[in-house]
């Protein structure tokens, strides 16, 4: 390839409209950067206060690359959310592929002109599917979609529209793609180089110097067949809108590729031959840079010396000079300079129109005629729930929220085996005819299920020694998980009930009997056998027996002297038969009780004092973060506080508490569930 005399390379440059829009961003930057500093102090007021968890970067084309180099970066520093480039070509044709339920979002929209197809498919989208996002728009023209209020739902939206000279008029992004890159910058960097103001002014300075010397000694490098641009970490995403614009303004002439440093070894470098310039974007980082001057060595031994460029500090052995700044992402957009520079030459040398290249053909400025498509909208999820008793069975059926949405009940049939599978059939039918398609179902019942098995073991239901989950599922065709009633109690406040938030949580039921379910991290643990939670049956400890002269109750699983003889509300009116000489129910007892009645007030305390020694005993084996108490016991007025005061005599010395709760949702709270059950089943793949 043959060299360039600089003077005749460049000469009649500046006709172009083009060439004037790469000149003018310094004089943009510098002027733009008070209100810049202005509009990004607010943002970040904003972000903090939103507290987002992802944030987007979206864009078509250049715009793209733009969230490439941010995200590279922002993601270094610490803090809760997580940055996202997501380019809007992307988004629009495979937006399964990135919208979360549940996910606290911000969505940047950064655009040149503000209505490309992509841009208006992705407004339309979020209105849709993702109305609760948060959207900042950063775009060059006021006009636009994009400078337009666009919120369709409870989000917020902020926007910033730079100074109209960044709408470049020529066909290439020029000024628009720094801009857009430098105002997104001087919002989300946590701790950039500079205030923005002398930040942008040192950028201006040093890009006028760039561009004063860059015609004349980019017009020196031959024309080639063949560019490749390699950057690393935020230098990839700036690699590539290099690529671009050479691409783009010598209209597909010259062949370019793009890559990492490191990648490019892999495959890539086949694009090299003896018409090809590979230019290397040196990292500041000293570091990334050492694998940058490692290829450069590599493909100047491997080719020629005149194969290779590097953009850089001189002081680095850089072959083009950059001025050094420090940090890949600010300094990007000099480093951009070059490849905006070199496109227009090259493209004024093959005699193309610099400002449209594709004068009369298959590209345009802005992309748009796009046909668009709606995105279905998702059905709501639903989940159904049977929660099957001694005498009714109950079904019900949960939005994704797990709020109810519609409930039967139906006697229970417990004349055969076969006559109760009918019944919960019956209740799965009714379910799918409401939820109007095949749904998932969870089922609650008394009795243990063993996890390995599969097999029941109930007190009132022809179900012992039965299959049911296997049965049901047969029948149904779909897996039907099954689980104990209390485990499902516990599972449904620990999701979203009052155990929410918390990571150990027993839900322990006073009512009947006596009974629980142990959560972690929201799902339930069942153990070899599926006992955890069967703490009605622990044994009474000696002690408190012989301090409250309390006879050894036989229980009805067959062993005497479980705490669900006593701690229950049919033990708690054993317990007042025993002390105070008459057997009550709950609510007498503690009406007696708020009247002076000493007999009562003493069965109370007994009754507290019991409760603590069991929940002491269930700290020992299961350390919880919160107890949450549901059952009909837990009605009792100020229950929660008064056990809370009471434990703090039972427990160890200089151990911390749990948390003491009353169940969020009731009776409801079983049934719900046996829903979450279902979900997580679901979810998981199998019943």
């Amino acid at each position: 390839m043959t060299p360039q005399r600089a003077s005749t390379a460049t000469a009649g440059l500046h006709r172009w409209e083009t060439v004037r829009e790469i000149v003018q961003q310094p004089a943009v930057w510098r002027a733009f950067a008070p209100q810049l500093a202005t509009f990004a102090a607010e943002i970040q007021t904003w972000l903090e206060r939103r507290a987002h968890e992802e944030i987007w970067f979206c864009g078509a084309g250049t715009s793209a690359f733009i969230g490439e180099t941010l995200a590279a970066y922002l993601n270094r520093a610490p803090g809760p959310a997580r940055f996202r480039a997501v380019p809007t070509t992307d988004l629009v044709s495979a937006p399964r592929s990135f919208l979360r339920p549940g996910v606290r979002a911000l969505v940047v929209s950064f655009g040149r002109s503000g209505n490309s197809s992509e841009s208006l498919g992705t407004l339309n989208l979020l209105n849709a599917h993702a109305p609760e996002a948060d959207r900042l728009h950063i775009t060059c023209n006021a006009e636009s979609a994009l400078a337009a209020p666009s919120l369709q739902g409870p989000g917020e939206q902020r926007t910033l529209v730079l100074p109209p000279e960044t709408n470049d008029r020529g066909f290439a992004m020029t000024s628009s793609y720094t801009t857009m890159l430098l105002s997104a910058l001087a919002c989300f960097d946590p701790e950039p180089p500079a205030d923005p103001v002398a930040l942008l002014k040192r950028l201006a300075d040093d890009a006028e110097g760039l561009i004063a010397r860059g015609f004349d000694a980019l017009a020196r490098f031959p024309m080639p067949d063949r560019v490749v641009f390699l950057g690393s970490g935020p230098l990839t995403g700036t690699a590539r809108e290099c690529a671009l614009k050479v691409l783009e303004l010598t209209a597909g002439a010259i062949s370019t590729s793009w890559d990492s440093t490191l990648g490019f070894r892999h495959g890539p470098k086949a694009v090299v031959n003896d018409k090809t310039l590979v230019f290397v974007l040196q990292s500041a980082d000293p570091f990334t840079q050492a694998y940058d001057t490692d290829l450069a060595k590599e493909i100047a031994v491997q080719f020629s010396p005149q194969t290779v460029v590097r953009l850089g500090d001189v002081a680095t052995g850089a072959d083009v000079a950059v001025p050094a700044t420090g940090n890949d992402a600010w300094g990007s957009v000099l480093h951009v300079l070059i490849g905006q520079m070199l496109a227009v030459i090259w493209s004024d040398r093959m005699g193309l129109n610099v400002d449209d290249p594709f004068a009369g053909r298959n590209l345009t400025r802005v992309v748009a005629g796009v046909q668009l498509y709606d995105l279905p909208k998702h059905a709501p999820a639903a989940y159904g729930a049977i929660d099957v008793g001694g005498s009714k069975i109950e079904a019900a059926l949960f939005g994704e929220n797990m709020q109810p949405i519609e409930k039967r009940r139906i006697d229970t049939r417990k004349q055969s085996y076969a006559d109760l599978l009918d019944a919960i059939v019956e209740q799965a039918d009714w379910l799918q005819a409401v939820a109007g398609k095949p749904t998932a179902i969870g089922i609650g019942l008394p009795g243990l299920i063993d996890p390995a098995t599969g097999l029941s073991v109930t007190s009132n239901l022809p179900a012992t020694g039965r299959s049911l989950g296997a049965d049901l599922s047969a029948r149904l065709g779909r897996p039907v998980p099954v689980e104990n009633d209390c485990k499902c109690f516990a599972l449904s406040e620990a999701n979203g009930g009052a155990g929410e938030g918390y990571r150990t949580v027993f839900g322990l039921i006073l009512g009947t009997g006596v009974g629980g379910g142990v959560c972690v991290d929201g799902r339930l643990v069942k153990g070899l056998n599926g006992l955890p939670g069967e703490v009605g049956h622990f044994g009474l400890p000696a002690e408190r027996v012989a301090k409250h002269g309390l006879p050894l109750v036989a229980c009805g699983c067959g062993r005497t002297g479980c705490y669900e003889t006593y701690v229950s509300g049919p033990g708690l009116s054993c317990l007042a038969a025993h002390v105070a000489g008459r057997p009550a129910r709950a609510e007498e007892i503690v009406a007696a009780a708020s009247k002076g009645e000493a007999a009562m007030q003493t069965v109370l305390d007994i009754w507290l004092d019991l409760l603590c020694e069991l929940i002491h005993t269930i700290q020992l084996t299961i350390d919880a973060d919160c107890v949450v108490i549901g059952g009909g016991l837990s009605r009792m007025e100020g229950l929660a506080e008064d056990l809370a005061a009471a434990f703090e005599t039972h427990k160890l010395p200089g151990v911390r508490s749990p948390v003491f709760r009353i169940a969020e949702h009731g009776d409801a709270s079983g049934t719900r569930g046996a829903a979450i059950l279902a979900r997580q089943a679901a979810e998981a793949g199998r019943p």
